[in-house]
């Protein structure tokens, strides 16, 4: 048998559904060693509790349902309780977040990382980049968000449907990263806190607050696109007469209506699309943009790059060099979504309250 490569890592992936066999994959083909835990799908253990050796593991991954967050991060350290733990966001349902607290405190050798994809994307920091240079002469305005998909086929052929964070569950975390990317982080953590100006339905929020920018977060999981003017411009003409001028993603269809657009006092926009070349190049999902526009002269560029793969090899990568007890979990904003949730159920926001809060979970932005 050949020697293992000085690289190679033992990554337990845990749960082996969609998502959990596309960290399989991105891992084995990085070369990393895969072990794979699953009560069914042909997994190597059914239990985390049989897999071998556990002080050898270098890395684990808790893909799983939310739902079991909790338990599995608690089985994993009771096995090794140094563990490294990429963990699938959300990192716990909302009246789990305090167990999470008390469970890093009883392990303080732990570390655990909450997927962040759109942190690592090397389009998210383009973008930010030019918002930032640009916002050094001509502040921000406003911020627009949307990610829309029709997701009703994938719910119909059994695809998780998330019953606490609602609608915000399933992009919410990544238009965050995205929002925090471009803001100072005091600004940040105030939007963080501050109660939205209004709240829809199909997760339509608006704040508009003295001290920040403007800021509009939209998603909707069954095609309805809401601002189709601040990105169609950049698609195909056959996408645009398809999806984006009717503004319906219809049933069944892949594509997916992804932007963040910053407007500067000046008037000025500075763009980031995501796959803008659907249905006209093959490897569209990983080909992005960034356009800078309604100045002289507009500037346009691309970002060719995989951003799932390229979050998962630098968190893994991150986890291997965090110190013991370090975690990476971002509480307050799994309050704030989890707060949109309940907001689209009820009407009405709920404010977070300082006995909410727990230590030593890391950032709380």
């Amino acid at each position: 048998m050949p020697a293992a490569s000085p690289n190679e890592k033992t990554i337990v992936i845990v749960g082996l559904g969609k998502i959990g066999s596309l960290y399989a994959g991105c891992y084995g083909q990085a070369g990393h060693r895969i072990v794979t835990v699953d009560i069914g799908n042909g997994a190597d253990w059914d239990r985390v509790a049989r897999v071998p050796n556990p002080s050898g593991i270098d890395a684990w991954v808790v893909a799983t349902p939310t739902a079991t967050h909790l338990s599995v991060v608690e089985e994993i350290l009771r096995q090794q309780p140094d563990a490294r733990i990429l963990l699938e966001k959300p990192a716990c349902y909302p009246d789990e977040l305090a167990g999470l607290g008390r469970t890093v405190r009883r392990f303080p050798r732990a570390r655990i990382i909450v997927n962040d994809v759109y942190s690592h994307s090397e389009a998210v920091r383009r973008f930010a980049t030019s918002v930032r240079k640009l916002g050094e002469f001509d502040p921000i305005r406003k911020i627009t968000v949307e990610f829309t998909k029709n997701r009703e086929l994938d719910v119909a052929n059994g695809r998780f449907v998330d019953t606490q964070y609602g609608e915000a569950g399933y992009e919410g975390f990544h238009m965050l990263s995205i929002l925090r990317s471009i803001l100072p982080a005091d600004q940040y953590r105030r939007y963080l806190r501050t109660i939205p100006s209004a709240v829809t339905a199909e997760m339509r929020v608006r704040t508009s607050v003295a001290g920040l920018p403007e800021v509009e977060l939209y998603t909707s999981s069954n095609g309805a696109i809401a601002f189709p003017e601040l990105a169609g411009f950049a698609f195909p003409e056959a996408v645009s007469r398809d999806f984006i001028t009717p503004a319906v993603i219809p049933y069944g269809s892949e594509f997916r209506y992804r932007f963040a657009d910053v407007e500067l006092q000046s008037g000025q926009h500075v763009t980031l699309v995501f796959e803008p070349f659907y249905g006209t190049e093959p490897d569209h999902k990983n080909i992005h943009a960034v356009h800078i526009r309604d100045s002289a002269p507009a500037r346009h560029f691309l970002i060719a790059v995989n951003h799932f793969k390229e979050a998962l090899l630098t968190q893994l990568n991150l986890l291997r060099h965090l110190g013991e007890g370090t975690s990476v979990v971002r509480p307050a904003e799994h309050r704030f979504l989890a707060a949109l949730g309940s907001a689209m159920f009820t009407g009405t926001f709920p404010q977070t309250t300082e006995n909410e809060k727990f230590a030593r979970i890391g950032s709380e932005t």
